[in-house]
């Protein structure tokens, strides 16, 4: 990304998740040689096994090529790029997240960076799934620093590797969002874009992962696994 002294640059690599019914950014999962680092980290084993994205690599080789750029492109852009991006947007963009494909909390400076974004987009709601919270560093600074703001919603993302670990996240105040046994249900809010198959509807979803700044309400997700 060329920058011009005080002109904010476009995001090229946002894309529009008809799945979602939103714009994304991504990132690399594992690290490409010389070109990227793997943003996912703080993956499980089982997160690994069921990596639907690790499929979409061996099907879809230039994925790593764009996942090249995603990185590149989250190192170098500015949060006022994100703001000036959304603002050209034809599309939604009162929601939007990070990541489909990759870890949005890799490291301190991630953290950094998010508030930034989440300051110059007052106006977008910033949907944010991750593990980072296994770094006990990391779980801190989020539960301080992100989850106060008021157009971030974060969730931690947990799997059956992790669902011991639910309880302490939920009396911290986090919200969860759990993958990986259909029967595990008790208490938990059915996504109805993974159970019901509903398109594009956490573009417009009050209930589900954005219930903690829309109704101030403390939920655990549940995604379907098929």
């Amino acid at each position: 990304m060329v920058r011009h002294k005080g002109v904010a640059m476009a995001i090229k690599e946002m894309r529009w998740c008809e799945d979602i019914g939103m714009f994304a950014v991504d990132r690399p999962i594992d690290t490409i040689p010389g070109k990227a680092e793997g943003s996912c980290v703080w993956a499980t084993d089982f997160c690994k096994s069921k990596c639907y994205n690790e499929k979409l690599y061996k099907l879809y080789p230039d994925m790593r090529l764009k996942d090249i750029r995603n990185e590149q492109e989250w190192q170098s852009a500015s949060a006022e790029d994100y703001a000036n991006s959304l603002a050209r947007k034809k599309k939604q963009v009162k929601r939007w997240r990070l990541m489909t494909r990759g870890e949005a909390i890799k490291d301190h400076s991630d953290v950094d960076r998010i508030i930034a974004i989440a300051e110059a987009t007052p106006d977008s709601l910033l949907w944010i799934p991750t593990r980072a919270w296994r770094d006990p560093e990391l779980r801190e600074r989020i539960r301080k620093e992100l989850m106060p703001l008021e157009n971030l919603a974060v969730l931690a993302s947990i799997d059956p590797e992790t669902r011991e670990e639910e309880q302490s996240l939920l009396d911290d105040g986090w919200s969860t969002m759990f993958f990986g046994d259909d029967e595990d249900t008790e208490g938990r809010f059915k996504c109805p874009k993974t159970w019901k198959k509903m398109k594009g509807h956490c573009g417009i979803c009050k209930a589900g992962c954005f219930a903690p700044k829309l109704l101030n309400r403390q939920v655990r997700v549940h995604l379907s696994e098929h």
